[in-house]
């Protein structure tokens, strides 16, 4: 009876390593049914009352940074011929470890949860990282800022703020994979991966003082009310504004239609570029259900969420710390407080296997008993609907990573979609951060 009841304490679910990305629930998942929704419809969903998922939550700081509150469970993965697992628990049972990121390394103590955040980043006039609804991402901004940026929050007997880093990842993975029982996980929600960013989306109408940029009718059938734009003399640039929202989409005349947006007035020449950018935070008000999508959650061009944290994958980029690469060889730090970029000695770690030399969709990843959770892409050559079903982007030298994708590359895009392909340095519009806080 106490095996039993131990038991049914754990939830897993397990892979053959077979093409088909769908997984077996195992322990006491088996049986259990997940749903994602669209905006305000109800969908049934099994583990909105099960241990652990039915304990996250919505939480803001005294800063005014919406998190999802996670608490703390255990993760055990296997790893052999023919199969793979992955269990969790709110009981460390043999064979589980205890994720970094609820773990304080000044005090040598377990901590009761972590804040993932709800929004992805912004900065503040402070110079401080933002987790707020309301407005568009922080871009070209490279991670060694994105990770000053959240320090800084730590002033004023506030602690435990940094961004987005290789442990918070692997518990997003956990319970996704766990709930949904697949490792495709755009076959649940598409994302915001069916964007636009091309040169030759551009103006063919001169105005002055307007809140609207008249396209050619083909091109405006690529954008969607309610999507993010921004307009530039060159693509990706932003020279004539960063960060709009698309109101309507009305015909101009035969061969053109008329794109409008909010915000202050522009003028627009003949030339200016149109393309897609990061979504507005706070569009998860929208949808009922604990996660879904906006609009649809097929169609890649409405963004999802996943139990209340925004873009989990699509929509932008977003930088991963704690993990550097060089020559394909990942290098690994559990400690917060001292990560730094370019560092391939203590106190990173050099994990057990050497990432893949080769773009391509992921047929596997990689796995160190020692470091279990760090997962990078080794094997590709799969497709967008079999094994991991996401994209490996990779390049010589140096490099940090990034994770998830962005709104253009439509099927490319996931959880599983790593790109440890730019270097410290490297800045982008198609590249964001994310603010997580440590119970310290």
């Amino acid at each position: 009876m106490l095996l039993m009841k131990k038991q049914s304490q754990i939830m897993g679910v397990s892979w053959d390593k077979a093409a088909t990305p769908t997984l077996t629930r195992t322990d006491s998942a088996i049986g259990m049914v997940a749903a994602a929704g669209v905006d305000t419809g109800v969908v049934t969903n099994n583990f909105d009352a099960a241990p652990i998922f039915r304990e996250i939550y919505d939480v803001t700081d005294t800063l005014g940074n919406v998190f999802v509150r996670i608490p703390k469970f255990y993760i055990r993965k296997t790893d052999g011929a023919g199969y793979k697992t992955w269990q969790i628990s709110k009981t460390q049972y043999a064979g589980f470890y205890l994720p970094w990121c609820f773990w304080d390394f000044a005090n040598s103590r377990e901590l009761p949860y972590f804040d993932f955040g709800k929004y992805k980043a912004t900065k503040d006039g402070s110079n401080k990282l933002q987790s707020v609804a309301n407005v568009y991402p922080l871009i070209n901004t490279s991670i060694a800022d994105m990770r000053t940026y959240a320090k800084n929050n730590n002033t004023g007997g506030l602690a435990g703020y940094q961004q987005l880093d290789l442990h918070a990842a692997d518990v997003l993975q956990a319970l996704i994979y766990t709930e949904f029982a697949t490792i495709g996980s755009q076959s649940i929600m598409a994302g915001y991966t069916a964007g636009q960013y091309n040169a030759s989306h551009t103006a063919t109408v001169a105005e002055n003082n307007v809140n609207r940029i008249i396209v050619a009718n083909a091109t405006a059938a690529l954008y969607a009310v309610g999507q993010a734009i921004s307009v530039g003399t060159s693509l990706g640039g932003n020279q004539i504004f960063y960060g709009r929202t698309i109101t309507s989409i009305d015909v101009y005349d035969a061969s053109n239609k008329a794109i409008s947006f909010d915000g202050a007035t522009v003028n627009i020449a003949i030339g200016n570029i149109l393309y897609n950018t990061g979504w507005k935070n706070g569009f998860s008000a929208n949808i009922t259900a604990t996660s879904g999508s906006l609009v649809s959650n097929s169609s890649g061009l409405y963004p999802c969420k996943y139990r209340g944290i925004e873009s989990p994958w699509g929509d932008i980029w977003q930088f991963v710390d704690g993990v550097n690469i060089t020559g394909y060889q990942a290098w690994i730090c559990k400690d917060a407080s001292s990560y730094a970029s370019d560092v391939f000695a203590s106190p990173y770690e050099q994990l057990g296997y050497v990432d893949g030399n080769t773009d391509g969709y992921v047929v596997a990843m990689g796995y160190d008993a020692n470091y279990p959770f760090a997962a990078l892409p080794v094997t590709v050559g799969g497709s967008d609907s079999t094994y991991y079903s996401d994209y490996y982007y990779r390049a010589t030298g140096q490099r940090i990573a990034r994770v998830g994708g962005s709104w253009y590359n439509g099927l490319d895009a996931g959880l599983s979609h790593w790109a440890p392909d730019v270097a410290s340095t490297g800045v982008s519009t198609r590249i964001a951060g994310r603010l997580v806080r440590k119970a310290v």
